[in-house]
C-alpha cells in the first residue's frame, strides 16, 4: 500500500472514530437538551456541516481523494467529465431505480392506510429533507473512496463502503435502539432503503449528482404520498338550498275562481 493509498484510509478511519465517540457520549437525552436551546441547535448544525461536508472537502483539498473517486466528476467528457450519452444513461438508471423503489413502497403505504394503519408522514420541512439528503449521500460517497482507490473495482469497493457505513449504523442502533415511536422505526427503514438505492446507483453510474437527485426525489415523493394517505382530504359537506316561495305564485286552493 502506497502513501497515496493510505491517506484516504486514514481520513475515513478518523471520520468513523469521530462518529463512534460522538454516538457513545451524546445520547438521545443530550440531543434533546441541545435542540431545546438556540445555541445548542446552532452547535448541532455546525457539527453536522463539518462532519458530513467538511471532512470530505478537507480530504479533497489535501488530495487524499480525487473528485472522480467521490463521483463528482467523470473521467472524460465535456459536462463535469461525462459525455451527454453518459449523463443520459445515468439519468435513465436513476429514474428506473427510483421507480422500482417508489412503486412497492407506495402500494404498501396505500394498503396500510386502507387497513387504518397508515405510515407516519415525514414531519421534516422540505429544506431539511434536502439538506439531510445531501449530507448522507456526500458521506456515503466519501466512504466508498478508500476501497475504490485500493481495489480499483467499483462493484467491490461499493460493497466495502457499504460495510463501513453499516458499522456506523450498527453502533448507533446498539447505542440508541430503534426508538419507541413508529416514526423513528420508519426513519430507520427509510435510511436502509435509500442506502440500497445509493449503492446500486453508484455501481451503475458513479455519478453522485444523479444519486443525490434520485435520493431527494424519492424522499420528497414519499413525504407527499404518506402525508396524503395519513391526512386524506375531507370532502366539503353538500350545500342544501331551500326554495324561496314566489309571492306571485299561490296554491290552487288560494287562487280566485274564474267566472
Amino acid at each position: 500500500m502506497t502513501d497515496m493509498q493510505l491517506l484516504p484510509v486514514i481520513w475515513i478511519l478518523a471520520s468513523m472514530v469521530a462518529y463512534v465517540l460522538a454516538t457513545l457520549f451524546v445520547g438521545p437525552a443530550q440531543l434533546t437538551r441541545l435542540r431545546t436551546a438556540a445555541a445548542g441547535r446552532v452547535l448541532l448544525h455546525v457539527a453536522r456541516l463539518i462532519y458530513y461536508l467538511g471532512v470530505p472537502y478537507a480530504a479533497l483539498l489535501t488530495r487524499a481523494v480525487a473528485p472522480v473517486d467521490i463521483g463528482l466528476t467523470g473521467v472524460s467528457g465535456p459536462i463535469l467529465g461525462w459525455t451527454g450519452a453518459a449523463w443520459l444513461h445515468s439519468f435513465s438508471a436513476g429514474v428506473m431505480a427510483g421507480v422500482l423503489v417508489l412503486i412497492p413502497i407506495g402500494i404498501a403505504a396505500r394498503q396500510l392506510a386502507r387497513a387504518q394503519q397508515p405510515l407516519g408522514a415525514d414531519e421534516r420541512s422540505i429544506g431539511l429533507i434536502i439538506v439531510d439528503g445531501i449530507y448522507l449521500e456526500s458521506h456515503w460517497a466519501f466512504y466508498r473512496t478508500a476501497p475504490l482507490i485500493l481495489l480499483d473495482n467499483a462493484y467491490v469497493a461499493t460493497l466495502f463502503g457499504l460495510g463501513l457505513i453499516g458499522v456506523e449504523l450498527l453502533v448507533s442502533l446498539v447505542r440508541n435502539g430503534l426508538g419507541q415511536q413508529p416514526a423513528e422505526r420508519q426513519s430507520w427503514l427509510g435510511t436502509m432503503l435509500l442506502l440500497a438505492l445509493s449503492t446500486v446507483l453508484f455501481i451503475l453510474t458513479r455519478n453522485v449528482w444523479i444519486i443525490i437527485a434520485a435520493h431527494l426525489t424519492v424522499e420528497l415523493l414519499l413525504k407527499a404520498w404518506t402525508a396524503r394517505l395519513a391526512h386524506p382530504a375531507i370532502p366539503a359537506p353538500p350545500v342544501h338550498y331551500e326554495a324561496t316561495p314566489d309571492p306571485d305564485v299561490r296554491p290552487l286552493n288560494e287562487q280566485p275562481l274564474k267566472t
